[in-house]
């Protein structure tokens, strides 16, 4: 089992055909609306509570409560309380990628590389984490996926994600 900061991998689909990842959510913390085509993602709250949005509600989930997200649904997660929360995150099937985009979030975080709400404060960061947790932007933001990916694709050619692999993911 890895572990780093805030961030532990329960399983992994290296071993399992699912990835479960247990996080802590900052207060203030939170995606835009969002989605992924490759998996589902099921949020469940071990402590604290997070609003999570999925399709047309908005859910407050607290200890216990979990939501499935199925792909292509658009979804985002907000820590609007002044406490962290801690979730599992579980997808499936696994994705490894998405593994590594949470460690590598994660870790950018605890080095201070992201702002209040985690969002990757360098560009390439951020088009590499978007692109590796295969998600795909929602409304006027979808104008810039192919912008991120043509500058995702270009920080891979150029080694950016084996650094961040390296630094947050052994």
């Amino acid at each position: 089992m890895k572990t780093q900061g805030n961030i532990k991998l329960i399983s992994s689909v290296d071993i399992n055909k699912n990835s479960v990842l247990e996080l802590n959510i900052f207060p203030g913390e939170k995606t835009p609306w969002h989605y992924h085509t490759l998996f589902s993602e099921t949020f469940e709250v071990l402590k604290g509570t997070l609003e999570v949005g999925k399709g047309k509600d908005i859910l407050h989930l607290k200890q216990g409560d979990k939501a499935t997200i199925k792909p292509n649904e658009k979804h985002y997660y907000h820590n609007v309380s002044n406490e962290d929360c801690t979730i599992t995150t579980t997808i499936v099937p696994g994705n490894k990628n998405f593994e590594n985009a949470l460690f590598i979030l994660k870790g950018l975080a605890q080095d201070g590389l992201s702002n209040d709400a985690g969002t990757p404060n360098k560009f390439s960061d951020l088009v590499v984490f978007v692109y590796l947790s295969n998600s795909r932007m929602v409304g006027f933001q979808k104008l810039a996926e192919p912008i991120f990916n043509f500058f995702a694709k270009a920080a891979i050619k150029k080694g950016h994600l084996n650094e961040l692999v390296q630094r947050y993911c052994k």
